[in-house]
């Protein structure tokens, strides 16, 4: 796929997962998420999805992929707003209720992950649909371009034509076939 193309994919991408996340972060931890954090996180969201951006992706990958980046996208969040606490990752040990979000937060993301997963496996597929038809047309006008198009002639100089010689049978002609083994491996050298 060619790079501009493949770049507005994965940055399409990259912004539903990163305001998605975002948007459920602040709606069910009431705090903002810094905008550095928010960039450090789309600037990886996008690295992954520029990779995965080469083909047409199917309903599941889109949405394994929604949810892995909200994962990730949470847990850097999550971090943030807490200051870099430690033991995020146990979701209750020195995080505030607020911050991790419980299951509350989860069910959020799980949620937007789904209806963005499907939002954006239809664009997907019309996208591609899209290309295929484009081209199809291109191809067929290329074809009926070359079928119309006269072919040329040689010019007939003085009322002659030269004979047509075959190369390949001019070539084959003049050459000589071995068709069997050497007799001994000293025949080699």
């Amino acid at each position: 796929m060619p790079p501009p193309c493949r770049l507005l994919r994965a940055s399409s991408f990259a912004a539903v997962c990163v305001s998605l996340t975002v948007a459920g972060h602040v709606g069910v931890s009431q705090e903002a998420v810094p905008w550095a954090a928010a960039g450090i996180g789309g600037l990886g969201v996008l690295g992954v999805a520029w990779l995965l951006a080469g083909h047409e992706r199917s309903a599941v990958t889109i949405l394994a992929g929604l949810l892995g980046g909200q994962f990730g996208l949470h847990v850097l969040f999550a971090a943030v707003q807490c200051g870099g606490a430690a033991g995020h990752a146990g979701h209750g040990s020195g995080v505030p209720e607020t911050v991790s979000g419980g299951a509350g937060m989860t069910l959020a993301h799980l949620v937007a992950a789904a209806v963005s997963a499907w939002w954006l496996w239809r664009g997907e597929r019309l996208a591609w649909a899209l290309a295929r038809r484009v081209a199809a047309f291109s191809l067929r006008a290329v074809l009926a371009l070359l079928e119309a198009a006269p072919l040329p002639r040689r010019p007939v100089v003085g009322g002659w034509r030269a004979p047509c010689v075959r190369v390949r049978a001019a070539l084959l002609r003049h050459s000589v076939g071995l068709r069997s083994p050497p007799r001994s491996v000293f025949a080699l050298l």
